[in-house]
Order: structure tokens, then C-alpha cells, then sequence
């Protein structure tokens, strides 16, 4: 059981130290699913880093009033103490790991606590029972998608064999295969009586394995009946910044594969022959007499794993195992001139924050930048009261939409998103699709990766399935 007892989070020092959560007071049960969600940067992660001990101890959190755990504080207990009670399934997967190959990781922390080897057999063995997961075994986890990555986590969570598991994002990069089988995982988890505490943006696959709603926002945390949620309609959800309760077809057209003569060249960014080798495997992409128009946004979809992020660094130009022929206006386009004429914001946006400050970020490397326009797209991503933040002093959802900003500053003419919405609520979800309608010009193509349904639907005009390119 986890009981919370007028907790307030806050962060900063003296004069600029502010709270993000005040006075919460709430109780867990054993056995329970408790979804907290609510805004970007409402204090979600703050809330769920306060309960397994890493708020106050690693992200410079203070913390006044309780947390128990079994009845235990949990700011007396060593890390160690708290491990073996509570798993986590970070937003960010790469933060988790160990080891290089995947059933070593696994494996760790039962090896780090001392457990037998036949006892580690039998705990692999029941978890390949209850989760589908055999693909996944003694691979390389640098050639892991970020889905594959993410169920990875929670099969090592499991193993660890604790009373409760803690995910923050679990569905953040996942299509929606992996979100199917990220459900069923946990609804195996909760028949076991594992109590499950989740900070999510994306609803409905919980809504039948939820016990508890929070909605986070404004510095508390409200709890409101399953069944009041479900009869939400989309402006009552819209005003706290909440997605649908149910899943959302793609109701934008496909591109499709078209059988072109090899030698007509189309005007627009036309693939004539796009070949992508997948390293260990004898998998690969092969785009043939596929053309994108100028002044379009394209979404690219596909299952994890399927290639869609070696497909983009292949469009880029940086894809060493990519080869083939891509024109530009009929011209042949070199992979040095598509970088060039490029720009990306990565799945992990960790890597492209360098300035002080997020305001430095955003024009990072413009030069005659105009202020007006820096300070209106501040406004429009709701970062303007961010700017003087350090970077990686924000949320997930805060620092992706920095890396959006910089992005559309920097005014490339071929623009790669890679799943821009991850972690994401609804109300910057759309703020953030407005934007990226706005920076589509007729000289200009946008290319998003995305499993996010919603903003497809609301942002591209036709999305490509890489899963009708493979070989």
C-alpha cells in the first residue's frame, strides 16, 4: 500500500524556490491500477519520482510531509531498501539499462540481489509464460526500437518479482501493436495483485484495468470516478488537457506502392530507388518510383521496429547503410545536399539540448533572428514562462517542444519529426500540430514519425506504411 500524507514537491532554492504539487493526500491499495494525468509539466513525473525516492535524492525535489510504503517512510529507507519493494518503467527506456544483451538485462537485478541461478531460470521462464516476448531474448539492445525497448522494462520489472511497479509514459513510443501487448501485460500484472501507479497521457488502453483517475494540474491532484471519465465528452477532456478514452482510427489516405517506369523522374522529392539494410538482420527497406510533393505534410507509420527512424536517417543523408538514387525538382539530391538541407528532432531530445537557457536553445545556430518571432513561438508552445529555465530542468513534454521550437526557428526545407508528440497531453498536441501546419510552405516538406493517431489525423496530409516496404 502507498499512502501519501500532505505532500508538497517543490524545486528551486530561497527567493526561487516554487512548489509544483501542495498539500496531496491520497492512498494506494495492494492490488490497485492508479492512473495519474493531466497537463505537460503538471507535476506528473515529479509525483511518481517523489514515490520511489529518486525526486529527492537525484532531481533536487523537496519534499514535505509523508510517503509510506507497507507502512514504511520512504525517505528512511537506502535505495537499495526502496528497490526491493518498487520497479520502475522510465519514459526515457535508454535510462534503465545495464547490460548490452537483452536476457542479461533482464536478469540483472536478480543476479545483483543474490538469486540462484535455477531461481532465475524459473522466473524467465514464467515470464516468457505471461508475455509473448521470445523475439526479444539475446539481442542487442542498441538495435532495439524504443517499443521494444519500453516492454523490455516492463518484463525486467516483473521478473524482479516487487509489490509494486511504477511506469511513467509506458505507451509513450509504442504503436499501437505494443500498446495492445503492453496491456495485456499489465492486466497480468494486476491479476497477480502487483499494484500498478502509472503517469499517462494516452488513456484508452487502461480504461479496463484502472481502479484509481487522478488528474494532475494547477498544484494538486483531483481523483475522479472511472465511469465520469468514460462519459467525458472531448471538450470536457480538452479543458483539462486529457486524450481520448478510446482508440482513434487513422483517417488520413496511404500513400501506396506504385509500380512507376524506372525511368520517369517526377518533379517534388522523388525516391527512385531507396535501399535501407538493416545491420544482423537479413531484413530491409526497398522504396522504389515514390514521390513527395512539395508544400505536403507526410506521416510515416509502421509497426516498432519496422525501420521508420533508419528510413528518416536514410532521407537525411547520414544512413550508412542506405544506397539508391533520390531527385529533387527532377536533379539528382546527394546525401550531402539532403543534409544540408535538412533538419530533425530525435525520439530521445536529450541529445539536441546544449544552450544555458531555453530561450538560447530555440536560436541556436540562426543567425539575424527576428525577437518578435522567437518570443511568439515561445508563446504558442507554452514555453515563454520557461525561457530563462535550463533545459534539462523541464519535463519530457517541456524539453520536446524546446527541440520543436529550435526546429521550426531554424526554417529547414525538408523538416523530420520523430514520434514529436511523445509524452504529450492533448492541449500541446494541438499546439504543437498548428505550428507544424504553419511551417508547411510550398517550398517545403515535413516528414513525421509518429504512432500518435490523434495528431496524425489532425496534422498530415497522406502518411507512408513502411510495413509495404519491407523485404
Amino acid at each position: 500500500m502507498v499512502e501519501i500524507k500532505n505532500l508538497t514537491i517543490s524545486y528551486g532554492e530561497g527567493a526561487a524556490c516554487s512548489s509544483i504539487l501542495k498539500d496531496i493526500s491520497l492512498t494506494i491499495h495492494d492490488g490497485e491500477c492508479a492512473v495519474f494525468t493531466g497537463r505537460s509539466g503538471s507535476g506528473k513525473t515529479s509525483l511518481i519520482n517523489a514515490i520511489n525516492g529518486l525526486g529527492s535524492r537525484y532531481d533536487g525535489a523537496h519534499l514535505e510531509g509523508d510517503i509510506l510504503v507497507d507502512g514504511q517512510q520512504i525517505h528512511k529507507l537506502e535505495v537499495f531498501e526502496i528497490a526491493q519493494v518498487i520497479s520502475n518503467v522510465f519514459q526515457n527506456p535508454k535510462t534503465y539499462f545495464f547490460n548490452v544483451n537483452t536476457t542479461l538485462e533482464l536478469l540483472f537485478y536478480l543476479e545483483n540481489t543474490g538469486v540462484s541461478r535455477a531461481e532465475m531460470d524459473r522466473r524467465l521462464k514464467d515470464m516468457l509464460t505471461l508475455f509473448p516476448i521470445e523475439h526479444l531474448l539475446d539481442r542487442n539492445i542498441f538495435q532495439l526500437s524504443g517499443g521494444e525497448k519500453q516492454i523490455l522494462c516492463v518484463a525486467s520489472c516483473y521478473i524482479a518479482g516487487t509489490g509494486i511497479i511504477l511506469l511513467d509514459e509506458p505507451s509513450s513510443n509504442l504503436d499501437a501493436q505494443y500498446i495492445a501487448l503492453l496491456h495485456n501485460m499489465l492486466a497480468c500484472l494486476k491479476e497477480r495483485g502487483i499494484s500498478l501507479i502509472l503517469s499517462e497521457h494516452r488513456l484508452y488502453y487502461l480504461m479496463d484495468i484502472v481502479d484509481r483517475f487522478f488528474v494532475v494540474g494547477n498544484g494538486s491532484v483531483t481523483e475522479y470516478p472511472i465511469q465520469d471519465v468514460q462519459l467525458w465528452s472531448c471538450e470536457q477532456r480538452s479543458a483539462l488537457g486529457l486524450r481520448d478514452v478510446q482508440k482513434t482510427p487513422l483517417a488520413v489516405p496511404m500513400i501506396q506502392v506504385k509500380e512507376s517506369c524506372a525511368n520517369q523522374i517526377h518533379s517534388g522529392l522523388y525516391l527512385q530507388s531507396l535501399f535501407v539494410d538493416f545491420p544482423g538482420q537479413s531484413a530491409g527497406l526497398r522504396v522504389e518510383h515514390t514521390t513527395f510533393e512539395m508544400g505536403n505534410i507526410y506521416g510515416i507509420v509502421g509497426h516498432n521496429g519496422c525501420g521508420k527512424s533508419s528510413f528518416v536517417r536514410a532521407m537525411i543523408g547520414v544512413n550508412k547503410h542506405a544506397r539508391g538514387e533520390i531527385f529533387l525538382d527532377k536533379k539528382k539530391f546527394s546525401a550531402k545536399k539532403r543534409l544540408n538541407a535538412s533538419s530533425l528532432v530525435m525520439q530521445d531530445v536529450n541529445h539536441q539540448l546544449f544552450s544555458e537557457d531555453v530561450e538560447s536553445e530555440v536560436c541556436l545556430g540562426v543567425k539575424n533572428y527576428d525577437l518578435q518571432e522567437q518570443e511568439q513561438l515561445l508563446k504558442n508552445l507554452s514555453l515563454y514562462e520557461l525561457r530563462e529555465r535550463h533545459p534539462f530542468s523541464l519535463s519530457g513534454g517541456q524539453k520536446q517542444r524546446v527541440v520543436i521550437a529550435a526546429t521550426l526557428f531554424k526554417g529547414s526545407r525538408f523538416i523530420y519529426f520523430d514520434e514529436p508528440t511523445s509524452g504529450m497531453d492533448y492541449e500541446n498536441m494541438l499546439s504543437i500540430s498548428r505550428l507544424i501546419k504553419a511551417a508547411s510552405q510550398t517550398n517545403n516538406i515535413i516528414f513525421i514519425v509518429s504512432h500518435d493517431v490523434e495528431f496524425l489525423n489532425e496534422t498530415v496530409d497522406a502518411v507512408i506504411n513502411l510495413e509495404c516496404y519491407r523485404v
